[in-house]
């Protein structure tokens, strides 16, 4: 009876802490269930078309790799980025990570959070990688913290219909200045006053019209890696007066009217129904933007006349980076390379993330009609035109806020140009050199 009774005990003590090391594994990161499998956890966001692709790549995956479970984390961007720093000061953050590629120098400033990948050559096969490319957008000094899923770039879409119905003459080649669109614009907005010719949201009027515009009247980056400005007021000034002269010249909305369509801009009525010519947007929104009403093809960004920089972004679209503080970071180094360049991983992902970066991707998805046509066409003219490499502090979240928060200003005429100028200076000014 009493060894009955130990054997019980024992029994019941070895399910007890069993129990009590899967509830402990549930609330942590990466863990081992005992039998040998490992589980990884790969972090995203994206378009509904993304989380399906992903999930059906990671069951794929661990077909492949019994051994292996991946549980996928995946929102909308929203709070994407919040999340994610209180993951790394918690210690809690997942082990494959997918971010923008400005995000490196974000968190080089707070800690050592991501991996070298050139520490792990053996693992990912980085020869398929442009190595000037990858020198220029993914690096934190001399450390490889991340690979890019994707291309991306500034592009000029036009709704065919819209730009066929007005007679404008525009396609792939055409390389317009600022002062033809406006030209254009103006005789669009007098013959078809129920249509919009630059379609906009608050994201687009600062990030891909703004920006772009101001780099193109001095050339290079919009921030220098001391943190300093590469541009005085004279710059800021010819920008804004610009930026308002678009607003003045009925090419866009008023920011009233498009600021609940803020980073939803395929959902405002005036595109979705196909009633605007243009927009200025990333590559990567190609899909997002396209609709039934709306047959779109791509045009050269515009560029001011005589500019020496196109001030074309073509970033990256997504970098794959892993977590320092993964425990299986080799495990996570191998999913990166089969999800980024294998055939069985680009046969279900597709460019769910863009057009891939790595050419062997690129030309197998194309051999393949893999690759959606109209995103291919706007890398290839976004990348054919590309300006200055942009290091992080290009898309920096609070510079970007702040100059938003004053474009707004000077749209709803609260400043003008001239009081927009100086405040940008001093307010941006100031947060530089905080951040010194």
């Amino acid at each position: 009876m009493i060894k009955k009774f130990s054997v019980l005990l024992v029994l019941t003590v070895l399910a007890l802490t069993l129990g009590a090391r899967n509830l402990f594994a549930k609330g942590g990161g990466e863990k081992s269930d005992g039998s040998g499998t490992i589980t990884l956890r790969f972090a995203w966001w994206g378009s509904d078309a993304r989380h399906k692709a992903t999930l059906a790549a990671i069951d794929k995956y661990q077909q492949l790799h019994p051994n292996i479970r991946i549980e996928g984390e995946y929102s909308a961007i929203d709070t994407y980025y919040s999340r994610l720093v209180t993951q790394f000061s918690g210690g809690t953050a997942p082990d494959i990570i997918q971010i923008d590629y400005p995000w490196i120098t974000d968190f080089a400033a707070q800690g050592n959070f991501l991996e070298n990948f050139n520490d792990y050559k053996n693992l990912v096969d980085l020869s398929k990688f442009d190595a000037s490319y990858l020198q220029g957008w993914c690096m934190n000094g001399n450390r490889l913290e991340g690979i890019p899923f994707a291309l991306n770039g500034y592009t000029m879409f036009y709704n065919k219909k819209a730009v066929d119905m007005a007679g404008i003459d525009l396609n792939t080649d055409s390389k317009w200045s600022w002062d033809k669109l406006v030209s254009e614009g103006e005789k669009f907005a007098a013959k078809y006053p129920d249509y919009i010719f630059l379609h906009s949201d608050p994201q687009t009027l600062e990030k891909n019209i703004f920006k772009p515009y101001l780099i193109q009247t001095y050339g290079g980056e919009y921030i220098n890696s001391d943190l300093t400005l590469p541009f005085g007021r004279p710059n800021l000034v010819q920008t804004y007066r610009f930026m308002l002269s678009l607003l003045d010249k009925k090419l866009i909305q008023s920011v009233s009217d498009t600021a609940a369509y803020d980073g939803k801009i395929d959902q405002n009525p005036i595109w979705a129904n196909g009633k605007a010519a243009l927009c200025i947007r990333w590559t990567s929104d190609i899909s997002q933007l396209m609709n039934s009403n709306v047959e779109i093809l791509t045009a050269r960004l515009p560029v001011i006349t005589g500019s020496t920089d196109t001030a074309i972004n073509t970033k990256p679209s997504m970098l794959a980076t892993v977590y320092s503080g993964s425990k299986y970071k080799e495990e996570a180094f191998k999913f990166i390379n089969w999800i980024i360049l294998e055939t069985e991983a680009l046969d279900i992902v597709t460019d769910v993330r863009g057009v891939p970066a790595a050419a062997s991707s690129r030309d197998y998805l194309a051999s393949k009609n893999k690759l959606n046509p109209a995103l291919v066409q706007a890398v290839a003219v976004a990348a054919a035109n590309a300006g200055s490499p942009q290091n992080g502090y290009n898309d920096n979240a609070e510079i970007t806020s702040i100059s938003t928060d004053i474009l707004m200003k000077l749209l709803y005429k609260q400043i003008s140009p001239e009081q927009a100028a100086d405040e940008y200076l001093q307010r941006v000014g100031d947060k530089l050199k905080s951040m010194k």
